[in-house]
């Protein structure tokens, strides 16, 4: 019988990668921009042709997600380190941009683990990981991404919870503006042509085993449909001008259902907002967090 491994907590921690280069395609851009929901957006809007057609593509932010390569989300999934992967939630996803990102060509990428929390026995651990995009010519930095993951079966490990990310509090007034987008029935199956194939988001018998009553919305994918409906709302449809967006995935959002955006404005181009699965009138994101000029 093969013995379960102790979860390496320590070594966990000293998990960086160095700075790997990968090629980042014209077709990988128009996928993407497919998957969050671009592609129906168009055949509305002849203006935002340009997510989804070759001819001068416009990248959008939240892209760097799954753009470079990240050891350090690589280590998670090595039996070495014994984290639960069986267990494993998404928290939180967020990025900054730097710079004007391209819609293909040549980066650089580095990723580590920033922080490992212990919230107990029942709530588990909670890790956070960084990983930066560069352009390849003169190695500037383009985006600081950063990703939290509940490790919901590897507390209780000896660590500390202190200054484990915390939700960010709705405000207690109403919302200065909202918007809505539908996802498609197939939304995650074009989603996951970037990168994602776990197939809680593909194979019914799959997600129906696992507790659900079918195949669930990725939460990037949702995190990319929120910042192109606050794009539209507050930038005029102009992507370039969102300079930071966080989000706090709550529950999950089943493809075809209605996605609304509630934000509040903050004052100086900063946005608190929260998001909600309207048929089930359900909040699916919450604690949300964006910055445009």
């Amino acid at each position: 019988m093969q013995t379960k491994q102790a979860f390496a907590a320590d070594r966990l921690m000293k998990v960086k990668s160095e700075r790997m280069a990968s090629q980042w395609t014209l077709r990988q851009t128009i996928l993407y921009n497919l998957g969050i929901g671009y592609g129906a957006a168009a055949i509305e809007d002849d203006a935002l042709l340009r997510f989804v057609l070759e001819e001068d593509t416009a990248s959008f932010p939240t892209m760097t997600a799954v753009m470079g390569s990240s050891g350090a989300g690589a280590a998670i999934m090595d039996p070495q380190y014994g984290v639960n992967f069986q267990m494993i939630v998404h928290g939180e996803e967020e990025v900054e941009l730097f710079g004007a990102l391209p819609a293909e060509g040549a980066l650089l990428s580095d990723s580590a683990i920033e922080g490992l929390w212990d919230l107990g026995e029942k709530k588990g651990a909670v890790l956070r990981m960084v990983k930066r995009l560069y352009r390849a010519d003169d190695q500037s930095l383009l985006a600081a991404c950063a990703s939290t993951i509940m490790l919901r079966g590897n507390g209780n490990f000896g660590g500390s919870a202190e200054g484990a990310p915390k939700a960010r509090a709705t405000p207690e007034r109403a919302p200065d503006g909202s918007a809505s987008s539908i996802t498609r029935p197939e939304q995650a199956l074009i989603y996951r042509l970037s990168g994602d194939t776990n197939p809680l988001h593909s194979t019914p018998s799959f997600a129906r085993a696992a507790g659900f009553p079918g195949p669930i919305l990725h939460g990037l994918c949702t995190y990319g449909v929120c910042a192109r409906i606050l794009v539209g709302g507050l930038a005029q449809g102009d992507a370039a001008r969102l300079k930071f967006i966080k989000v706090r995935f709550s529950s999950p959002v089943y493809p075809g259902e209605t996605i609304r955006v509630e934000w509040w404005d903050e004052g100086a181009g900063s946005y608190a907002f929260q998001a909600r699965a309207e048929e089930r009138d359900v909040v699916v994101v919450k604690g949300g967090e964006a910055r445009l000029e």
